[in-house]
Formats: C-alpha cells, structure tokens, sequence
C-alpha cells in the first residue's frame, strides 16, 4: 500500500505547551502520539509548534513535542541508528505506529513497495542501510546522514531499486516537526488560505461552500489550533495581534458541542476529517 503526497500542502500549527498539562509522562506522550497519527493519516506535510507566550517560551515541552514526532516519522528499523539511548523516549514502547507507506511491516522484496533508508557512506556511490540484511548501493550522491525514500521493485527475478530525496518522492513519507518563535501573524502570512479554529468563530456550516471553493484553489494552507488553558484569541492578544485580520478564516469545526471543551487534539482529529473530506 502506498500513498502520494497532497498536491495542495497542509501545515498544522499548534501552541508549545500542548500536552503540558498532562501530569503522567505515558499519558502526555500518547496524546502526543495520537496527533502524529491524525497528522499522518490526513498527509499533512509540516507541523509548526508555536509559542502562545513569547516573552516566556516553553521550549524544552517544544522539544519534547519535537523529539516525538520525529521519532514515529523515523522508519523503526531506523530508530537505533538514529536515535540514542535516552531518558526522555524511555516511554516510546507505548507509542502507536504510523504504518505510512515508507514504514513497511516486513520486507517482501516480491512485492513492489517503498521504504526510508539511511545514506551510512557515500564516496564513489551511496550506501544505504534500509532495514534489509544487506546495504544497497545506488550511483545517486546523497549526503551521509540524508534519509532517502527506496522504491523496491522485483523484475524477471531480480531486485530492482530507484533511490529518491524525501523532496522529490512523490510518495506520502510523514511530516516534519518545527519550532518557530514568531508572532502567529508572521508564521502564517505566506499562505494562500490561513484557518483559525475556536469555539467562538463562525459556525463551518455558514462557509461551508465558500471555504470549499478556497480549499480547493489554495496550494498552500495553514491551520492553527489554541491551547488548553487558552483559545487563539486569548494567544492572538498576548501576541499584539487581531486574529481576524491574521487569518482569512476563523471557523467553529464543531457547533453545538455537547461538551464543556473540546480538546486540542479533539479539534485536530475533526478539522482534518474535513479538509481530507474535500482534498481526498
């Protein structure tokens, strides 16, 4: 099974101190685990991670969040090579997989398939390790320490093997995870649709057409999501900014709650069943 990238990119922002509040390391680290799957499962392809108080940051939670969700976007035949021996994964076990296309459960080199591989040396030709009990060797230079995309393919009895960046593969092979330190206002002004969710915006259903429309023109959209203790207008005005002004959209995803609040990994799960509704 394999899945191509969106012709249209996805970003998700959320704030630095998500998970924070969770008092148990195991619980915090499966609700972190949790987003990376919905993430995964809509083919988003960067997660931005915000700091809702800029004068005072909370970057080693940021890091942790970071950490997280770059392992599970490593191979897990990969993860020993790159991934040292640390106090901060040791509650990793409990994560659930990612199962996306360059993940293979097993390798059966009879069947057409992709898998991340790890460039270990490149001189004349690359040597990449990939999960299998031998190196491959492709003429492509790739940088020692790039991680690449393999396309393995059996032809007339023999393995067959097209190495591509992670760039240039067209196949869906995770999200990468940032930190950034702007205003909210700056981290989004580059995007042909920016999206705020919260309780207060504008019902889904009233837009529901126009958004359609905007969705499905953009190439580029952001979708930025509050905290737990705060929603996006609260953070808006810590950040000196009017949040309707910064996003083109300030949506309510889920009207007529029958909850107090919905959580933050809540509202990711059900605004990206939307957007995959429509970009599928």
């Amino acid at each position: 099974m394999w899945v191509e990238k969106r012709h249209t990119r996805i970003d998700v922002l959320i704030p630095s101190s998500f998970s924070y509040e969770s008092h148990h390391p195991i619980e915090k680290i499966v609700k972190i685990g949790s987003v990376a799957r919905y993430l995964a499962a809509s083919r988003v392809d960067t997660l931005l991670i915000y700091h809702e108080e800029l004068d005072s940051p909370q970057r080693e939670n940021a890091e942790y969040i970071k950490l997280v969700m770059d392992y599970l976007n490593t191979a897990p035949y990969l993860r020993k090579k790159i991934y040292p021996l640390t106090s901060r994964l040791r509650h990793a076990g409990v994560l659930p997989p990612l199962n996306i296309p360059t993940h293979p459960e097993k390798p059966d080199l009879e069947v057409e398939h992709y898998r991340e591989g790890l460039v270990v040396s490149s001189n004349r030709k690359s040597i990449i390790y990939a999960g299998l009990n031998k190196m491959l060797k492709t003429d492509k230079k790739f940088k020692e320490g790039a991680r690449v995309i393999v396309r393995m393919k059996s032809s007339q009895g023999k393995l067959r093997l097209k190495v591509y960046s992670k760039k240039r593969s067209k196949v869906y092979s995770g999200f990468r995870t940032a930190i950034v330190s702007e205003r909210l206002d700056k981290i989004v002004k580059d995007y042909d649709l920016r999206i705020a969710t919260s309780r207060l915006g504008v019902d889904i259903r009233n837009v529901w057409r126009e958004l359609r429309e905007k969705i499905e023109k953009a190439d580029k959209i952001c979708i930025v999501f509050g905290s737990a203790k705060r929603g996006l207008k609260e953070i808006a005005e810590l950040h000196g900014i009017d949040y309707e002004r910064a996003f083109d959209y300030v949506i309510n995803v889920f009207p007529n709650q029958g909850v107090r609040t919905i959580r933050t990994e809540e509202a990711i799960a059900y605004t990206l069943s939307i957007f995959n509704l429509i970009l599928a």
